[in-house]
């Protein structure tokens, strides 16, 4: 009792030290065979081990699982190089394992073991594992819980009749010092899985092997112990090898420093329930020994009075019974009165002894009774500030994060302001750019426009002089004379008028056919749903809240419909319009634009007159009163202007109008022909 309690406290009150020496693990978990059933628990143990070791503070703690046989060498020859400047080397193997003629051998996941001679190649030797742990300097241990019931041996064939396959391990003596090999089971015996996450013996290990400043032949010791007791004696493990007179641990002994007040008190508190469950003079002995003085000591030493008390009670109440006994002893068999009275006075002293015990008891009793009401008004004093405290720091955390969610949502805030001012002064930016770009698209085409009008009027004077220049008589038939037709010289186009970048956007947009609404200078609702509907369709992530160069841009470089026709009640889009649907004869457009047979009605339907145009018969009205175009006469004498090309009078002539003479003739003054008739 008294190691539980002080090992407890122990473990509660010491930081992890500083270890100087090097330490190194190896753990091996094989349980996905692939010729025989897999095991259930050598990956919860090589878990359970590896975790165990690295908070034991191992330098080196290398984890494997289901390993094949090439894999396990190649392990081997790595681990055996960080075992080399070792101190302690520690290697763990959870699995199948089978012993051949007296020498013991791992068996890795891949293995067949058809024959006997199988394992000399499929599986790993013993003697293997300890090479590669050989160069650390203090410690080097082996621990096998692979002392399991082997389905290899049930079907393999024997080449030899002399070689023996034992039943769980053989029993090994190391060749080398300060050598340890730990069987889960002693030689010739097979352990167990359990019942449990873990086997009995690593549960056992997990919970001794790690244990600071305890020497490893006592924490085997102990794993023994333990698993006796969980297999009911079925299953001991069994230790092979030697140790010097130092004790040797795996953890060093920690450093014991102070412990927090609340802590320690805590702790007394379970030592002090611990004994109260065991309710012996020993435990309590053992309690006050370690606890020499506080409140739980003056708890323990009130309980330990209270055991003597009803111990001495007891006692009064057996020799009381005794004495009657006695008394009618002495009756039964007609003693002297004296005997007899004597026997009396001895049972009256019995008598008097187990009521001053009874009462004793009862003082005991209310004391002990007084101790723990103390004890649990304290315990509600010690509550209530726990949950105190936890109620301020919920309190300061809700209000630090509120503070956080604050800053958040003004620093967001403050970016959005940025980011519309960034894009502001972008569109501005555009917008300044597109209005330069438009002014420069001005003067080129004001610039191109005059030439082409200066070199228009230059070839129309050619015309007019070759045409004005007489020709040889004999070259020309009577009655064929004929002037050249002029071509009208262009008018230059008016330079385009410099739109809006608003209007382009919503003009393009127009075009694709994500546009339905009239193209105006201002970027509305409207514009914006027509270009979230263009970057839907097409993929983009453009700025829908302002137009930009780049949207336009995007735009124009689609030259087919990007957003679908949607044709009004009655027609259906073909193509790039929208086609009135035409039903036959007794259907109808129904409501979902589609033909429908339709419903007789009551009233005759009213003849057409013979005079009013039937529907059918419109659009070829339409197309006859279309104005037909006008041919430009060919083969006669003309003359041009702006109001065009005609041909000359009959008995009239062409002449040059003379230098300074204004016409009040359009024609005439363009050209700079008049006509003369006689």
């Amino acid at each position: 009792m008294r190691y539980l309690i002080a090992s407890a406290f122990v473990a509660l009150a010491v930081a992890t030290p500083a270890l100087a020496d090097k330490r190194v693990a190896l753990v091996i978990g094989n349980a996905g065979y692939e010729n025989v059933a897999r095991l259930a628990n050598p990956s919860n143990d090589a878990e359970a081990i590896t975790s165990t070791l690295k908070s034991a503070g191992f330098d080196v703690v290398e984890s494997r699982r289901d390993l094949k046989i090439n894999e396990i060498r190649r392990v081997l020859r790595d681990f055996s190089d960080k075992a080399r400047d070792a101190d302690v080397a520690v290697v763990y193997y959870a699995g199948h394992g089978i012993e051949v003629d007296g020498t013991n051998y791992l068996v890795p996941v891949d293995a067949t073991l058809e024959r006997d001679a199988d394992v000399f190649d499929e599986a790993i030797a013993l003697d293997r594992i300890l090479i590669s742990i050989e160069p650390a300097r203090r410690l080097r241990l082996v621990i096998l819980d692979a002392c399991r019931d082997n389905p290899f041996a049930k079907k393999m064939k024997r080449t030899l009749a002399t070689r023996a396959i034992g039943r769980g391990f053989a029993k090994v003596e190391p060749n080398s010092p300060n050598t340890l090999i730990a069987f889960a089971a002693k030689a010739g015996s097979t352990a167990s899985d359990g019942d449990s996450k873990n086997s009995p013996f690593t549960a056992a290990l997990v919970k001794h092997i790690a244990t600071p400043g305890l020497d490893l032949r006592k924490a085997f010791g102990f794993v023994r112990d333990e698993v006796l007791k969980q297999t009911s004696n079925r299953q001991e493990p069994f230790v092979y090898g030697s140790l010097g007179g130092n004790d040797v641990s795996l953890v060093p002994a920690a450093t014991v420093t102070p412990a927090p007040a609340a802590a320690v008190n805590n702790e007394i508190r379970r030592d002090y329930e611990l004994a109260s469950q065991v309710g012996s003079l020993e435990a309590f002995d053992s309690f006050i020994a370690t606890y020499p003085s506080g409140f739980y000591n003056d708890l323990a030493r009130a309980q330990r009075r209270k055991l003597i008390a009803e111990s001495t009670r007891l006692e009064a109440t057996e020799k009381a019974r005794l004495a009657a006994e006695e008394k009618a002893r002495l009756v039964s068999e007609n003693a002297k009165r004296q005997e007899q009275d004597e026997a009396a006075a001895r049972a009256k002293a019995a008598e008097q002894a187990r009521l001053v015990a009874e009462k004793a008891k009862r003082d005991e009793e209310a004391k002990v009774a007084a101790a723990e009401k103390i004890k649990a008004e304290a315990q509600a004093r010690l509550a209530e500030q726990e949950r105190l405290a936890k109620e301020k720091a919920k309190r300061d955390e809700e209000a630090r994060v509120a503070a956080a969610e604050k800053a958040k949502a003004e620093a967001q805030a403050k970016a959005a302001e940025r980011e519309r001012l960034a894009a502001e002064r972008a569109r501005q930016a555009d917008e300044k750019a597109f209005a330069a770009k438009a002014a420069a698209d001005k003067v080129d085409a004001d610039k191109a426009a005059a030439a082409k009008a200066a070199a228009d009027k230059a070839a129309a004077e050619r015309v007019i002089a070759q045409a004005a220049a007489p020709e040889p008589a004999a070259e020309k038939p009577a009655g064929e004379t004929k002037l050249a037709a002029l071509a009208p010289p262009s008018t230059p186009d008016p330079a385009p008028k410099a739109e809006s970048l608003n209007r382009q956007l919503q003009a393009e947009l127009r075009r694709v056919g994500c546009h339905t609404g009239q193209v105006s200078d201002e970027w509305g609702n409207a514009a914006q749903r027509s270009l979230e509907q263009f970057n839907k369709r097409a993929g983009l992530k453009l700025n829908v809240k302002l137009a930009s160069i780049d949207s336009l841009d995007a735009v124009r470089g689609k030259t087919a419909r990007v957003c679908p026709l949607v044709c009004q009640h009655g027609y259906r889009a073909e193509g790039e319009k929208c086609a009135e649907i035409v039903c036959k004869a007794g259907f109808e457009v129904g409501d979902d634009n589609t033909c429908a047979r339709i419903k007789p009605k009551t009233p005759p339907a009213a003849t057409a007159k013979r005079d009013e145009p039937t529907k059918r018969d419109e659009p070829a009205k339409r197309e006859e009163q279309k104005p037909q175009k006008q041919a430009a006469p060919t083969g006669q004498r003309i003359i041009c202007g702006q109001a065009g090309c005609r041909e000359i009078g009959k008995n009239c002539r062409l002449e040059k109008l003379p230098q300074g003479n204004t016409s009040q003739d359009r024609m005439s003054a363009l050209s700079g022909m008049r006509e003369v008739c006689n």
